[in-house]
């Protein structure tokens, strides 16, 4: 079960990555020096996925419910990974509008989602 639900981020993230790669804009900026680095956007998004992976798995029938659970496993992967969501949403709008920067994000993404399946570890 978890399996078909971290696929369907798959068939998503694939999405998003291909997107970003076709509208992908050369631009060598560096992001601010508060922003997170990619790799932390990568760790950061590839639990966020799993955690959206989790929550549709349990199929719960409200929506409220779904929100209020995925809205704890996200404080979670911000205590693990000791980001603010300020931070958080500053570095994901930044990378965001460089969309090169933002498909090498989602490669990585993608391999560590890869690597956790293998290893039966889809904990956020």
């Amino acid at each position: 079960m978890v399996e078909r639900a971290v696929n369907f981020s798959f068939v998503s993230l694939i999405f998003i990555s291909g997107f970003l790669g076709i509208t992908a804009c050369s631009s060598n900026e560096k992001p601010p020096q508060s922003a997170l680095t990619q790799e932390q956007m990568a760790s950061i998004l590839a639990d966020v996925h799993i955690a959206e992976s989790r929550v549709t798995k349990l199929q719960l029938k409200s929506s409220d419910s779904s929100l209020l659970v995925f809205e704890k496993l996200k404080k979670e992967i911000w205590k693990k990974h000791k980001v603010d969501t300020l931070v958080y949403r500053n570095s994901y709008d930044y990378y965001m509008t460089h969309p090169k920067q933002m498909s090498q994000i989602y490669e990585s993404v993608n391999k560590k989602i890869e690597l956790r399946e293998k290893q039966n570890n889809v904990k956020p």
